[in-house]
């Protein structure tokens, strides 16, 4: 019987390596070897998606101050290297804009992004203008792109509007996820290693189950096992030529 090997996802690009949601990241992963990535979005206070996993840019760029609250002409000049964790060494890196970011995976047709959309600025500025300031940003490599979020009535909202794919995250076993899954019906649904078995024997359809997140390759490939198409990672480059992934 064949080993079940799950596809990778550079979760925020390569982390483990490189300041997370970058340019130079994402550049890193796919030169690793990456086909499939994850981004996080949010909206500046003009509306222009940046990709950004937190409200705050204290952890990432230091900053006491909150990306939905700044304009895009502020945040272009923000450097998000992560002094904490990587000195000086990318002292230099700016926060991207979904538009910058989509405009280089157009020149990787090989690669493939989820675009996570951040409740935060769904909360902050209302389903229907984040929709559809992220659909925009991101048209011209759209057919690349899955939009995924743990708010649904969005993900409804981001298919209605031209979205080719969809993925939920959930975390959730009641009725009511399962009421989600049926009307919903997700190309792929994201779910937490901690949480997998227990959402995995409760919600069914026809969707790929994309776990997160791993740096471990025996547990990916258990993962994998136990049902997960995908499996999301900090550490891309390394699982990627980790015994069970690497080609012999």
């Amino acid at each position: 019987m064949p080993i079940k090997i799950p596809k990778l996802v550079g979760h925020r690009g390569w982390p483990a390596h490189y300041p997370e949601n970058t340019l130079e990241g994402f550049a890193a992963a796919a030169g690793a070897g990456a086909r499939w990535l994850e981004c996080d979005v949010q909206l500046s206070s003009d509306r222009v998606p940046f990709v950004v996993h937190d409200e705050s840019l204290i952890r990432t760029a230091g900053i006491n101050r909150n990306v939905t609250e700044m304009s895009a002409e502020e945040l272009a000049n923000i450097t998000v290297g992560e002094r904490r964790r990587f000195g000086v060494r990318y002292s230099d890196t700016r926060l991207p804009t979904l538009v910058t970011l989509a405009a280089w995976l157009e020149t990787q047709p090989q690669v493939n992004l989820f675009i996570e959309i951040k409740r935060q600025s769904l909360r902050h500025f209302g389903r229907d203008d984040v929709v559809r300031q992220v659909l925009a940003a991101c048209q011209g490599a759209l057919k690349q792109s899955t939009i995924i979020s743990f708010d649904h009535v969005c993900l409804s909202m981001a298919r209605a509007q031209g979205a080719p794919a969809i993925g939920w995250a959930t975390e959730e076993t009641s009725p009511d996820a399962c009421h989600i899954v049926d009307t919903l019906n997700p190309d792929y649904v994201f779910t937490s290693d901690e949480m997998f078995t227990d959402v995995h024997n409760v919600l069914k359809g026809v969707f790929q189950w994309i776990v997160y997140e791993t740096q471990d390759p025996r547990r990916a490939l258990q993962l994998a096992v136990q049902g997960a198409n995908f499996v999301e990672t900090n550490d891309i480059g390394a699982m990627l030529i980790a015994p069970g992934f690497a080609p012999s």
